[in-house]
């Protein structure tokens, strides 16, 4: 399907970062005390943030396409606990959205949502350090500070999985000073892409209109489940009624 490769693992990478609970690992002779103090004043902002919003703007290039450079845009809605929308506008309409129940991608040119299992989104370990603290980051990652990236103005943290993932063979974080705010993340898979997203004109809320994370089927659109069959009206019906159910409970 033609949307789907526009959505990306970089994507939820990022939102996992923004939401993470940072434990530093640190590098021989690196200066422990900065690198603490960022990693502890960046984690405060975000355990105070229960939602934003903001712009993005995604760059992947692909090693098999000769450095080839995507690259797409659009809006992200994030609110506590794992509820994010990400809108893109550009280079076509699309939409993605996760909760703790469902995951799916809506592509309105294709007249189509696909379903994802929202557990198996969020069953990994790097995914619970990052949304739920579950885990503390430092046994997943190596982190140190890149000195050749990183000014006055920001930060940039180099994080190394200290178990093999050909998804994530290293990740980049900028880090603005002194809001202590994720800028922008850059992931390295073991093929040698990579993908980056820059947030821009973050904003914090205390809420967002819960219908953003609410299951909307457009006319004359089909909605495929997980293993690729379409689902009837009385299916979906029932489907958003266990959405909301669950939400209650």
């Amino acid at each position: 399907m033609r949307g789907k490769a526009g959505f990306s693992i970089g994507l939820i990478v990022f939102a996992m970062c923004c939401m993470s609970r940072f434990h530093p690992s640190h590098a021989a002779g690196e200066p422990t005390l900065m690198l603490g103090e960022i990693l502890r004043k960046t984690e405060a902002n975000y355990q105070q943030t229960q939602a934003f919003t903001a712009f993005f703007r995604q760059m992947t290039t692909s090693a098999a396409a000769s450095s080839m450079v995507t690259e797409a845009s659009g809006k992200l809605y994030y609110e506590k606990p794992r509820q994010m929308r990400w809108e893109y506008d550009k280079p076509e309409p699309q939409t993605f959205v996760a909760n703790q129940q469902l995951a799916w991608l809506h592509v309105p040119v294709d007249r189509q949502i696909s379903l994802y299992d929202a557990r198996t989104l969020f069953a990994s370990p790097l995914a619970q350090t990052f949304f739920d603290g579950v885990v503390e980051l430092k046994n997943n990652f190596e982190v140190s500070l890149d000195l050749k990236q990183s000014t006055s103005a920001r930060a940039v943290l180099r994080l190394i999985p200290k178990k093999e993932d050909p998804q994530i063979k290293k990740l980049f974080l900028w880090i603005d000073l002194p809001a202590y705010r994720i800028s922008a993340i850059e992931s390295h898979d073991a093929l040698g892409n990579t993908n980056k997203i820059v947030l821009e004109s973050q904003v914090a809320v205390t809420s967002l209109e819960q219908k953003l994370f609410q299951l909307e089927v457009p006319p004359s659109t089909v909605v495929m489940d997980m293993e690729g069959k379409p689902l009837t009206p009385a299916d979906i019906e029932n489907l958003k009624r266990k959405l909301v159910g669950g939400r209650k409970n």
